[in-house]
């Protein structure tokens, strides 16, 4: 079973019993394991976790905060489903997010900063698991968020990703994830930030957003409008 193998991958647990099962579930629905309409039985992910049902009502009221989870009186929870307008209008406000904190880091960054977001794009080159790119994708952007020092933006960015990603993911697959030109876009970015050059590296980071924003609107995982 799928969302077994991604609770021992997430092995040992170093953190609260809340904390592990939220990343758990939080994982499942962003590799499209638990995908959007599906229940979430509490007595099941109790049993496949082995631990009580508190930790998990706790973090399924933590998924239903980042829009991941809806709960229902007297139905339980439910992944969510976005509609192609919903995701829309999340990946515009992440593109306005995410080019103002860029935007906000740039003159606070130091070769440290550079050094660590170029880390990040060796591995996205060298990894050979589909399963692990997005979330190293995640890593190099916040590399270059971290910076500002903007706590607030990063989490809200952390929130985007995971409402959107997981209608990308399910199709990183080595025949049909454009691994070239993501690795040439974020290259780009990364020099444009190393030079300073703010117009230029918001400008390549509106251009990699948007390019992502046209391929999840063709999902065929969104709802009916």
């Amino acid at each position: 079973m799928e969302f077994a193998r991604i609770a021992q991958e997430l092995q040992p647990r170093s953190i609260a019993a809340r904390d592990w099962v939220f990343q758990v579930i939080r994982t499942a629905i962003i590799r499209g394991v638990l995908p959007g309409g599906m229940p979430l039985r509490q007595d099941e992910i109790s049993t496949t976790l082995n631990v009580s049902h508190i930790p998990v009502r706790e973090a399924l009221r933590q998924l239903e905060a980042q829009g991941l989870v809806r709960i229902y009186p007297n139905r339980g929870a439910v992944v969510t489903k976005l509609c192609a307008s919903e995701l829309a209008n999340v990946m515009d406000t992440r593109i306005m997010l995410e080019t103002g904190t860029l935007g906000a880091a740039i003159p606070l960054m130091t070769d440290e900063t550079i050094c660590k977001a170029r880390q990040y794009l060796d591995e996205f080159n060298e990894e050979q698991n589909m399963e692990y790119l997005d979330s190293i994708n995640l890593k190099l952007h916040f590399a270059l968020y971290e910076p500002s020092g903007n706590k607030v933006a990063i989490g809200l960015i952390d929130q985007f990703h995971a409402n959107v990603d997981r209608y990308l993911h399910p199709f990183y697959t080595k025949a049909d994830m454009p691994r070239v030109k993501n690795i040439a876009e974020h290259r780009a970015l990364i020099d444009a930030c190393e030079a300073k050059d703010t117009v230029l590296a918001k400008a390549i980071l509106r251009t990699h957003l948007e390019s992502t924003k046209r391929a999840l609107l063709k999902s065929p995982l969104l709802a009916k409008e």
